[in-house]
């Protein structure tokens, strides 16, 4: 009978370490966080975040979001000479047109002033006419806490 207590004894004492040593293992297991890169910069969105969006929206034809990603200056450039950027005319021939991404070659930026030019590539991919690059500029200004596209300019 003294037998079966210590085995009994001996079960309950070893699952119980079992299970404390599993539950406190996973505790310090769990990975250190990770300090942003961005950390001590202000909340703002990105500044060349919005060269992905501008495009995204210009694939989906969505104006309303266009309008809010530009500058109102840029944005009645657009609606007066769509034509001025490659993307208008091919989105209007190609509808399989799809972008892809934007591939930044040069960049300054400037938080105080709240200014950045880019330079790059937009890359698009079309199904019948395959992948294209245009080479372009892009200009970027804060306007009361938001980055806005102020001009695009295609260079050869």
């Amino acid at each position: 009978m003294q037998a079966i207590k210590y085995i009994c004894l001996g079960i309950i004492l070893g699952i119980s370490l079992t299970w404390g040593w599993t539950s406190c293992s996973a505790r310090k297991a769990d990975p250190v966080p990770v300090v942003s890169a961005l950390a001590g910069v202000s909340q703002q969105q990105a500044p060349f975040a919005v060269i992905y969006d501008f495009y995204q929206a210009l694939e989906e034809s969505r104006t309303d979001q266009l309008a809010v990603l530009v500058t109102p200056k840029f944005l009645t450039q657009l609606k007066e000479n769509q034509g001025a950027l490659q993307c208008f005319e091919r989105l209007e021939e190609d509808p399989s047109l799809r972008f892809a991404f934007f591939l930044i070659t040069e960049q300054e930026l400037d938080l105080q002033s709240g200014q950045a030019r880019v330079k790059g590539t937009a890359e698009w991919v079309s199904a019948t006419k395959g992948a294209f690059s245009i080479p372009q500029t892009i200009t970027i200004i804060n306007l009361h806490g938001k980055w806005k596209i102020n001009s695009i300019e295609e260079t050869v």
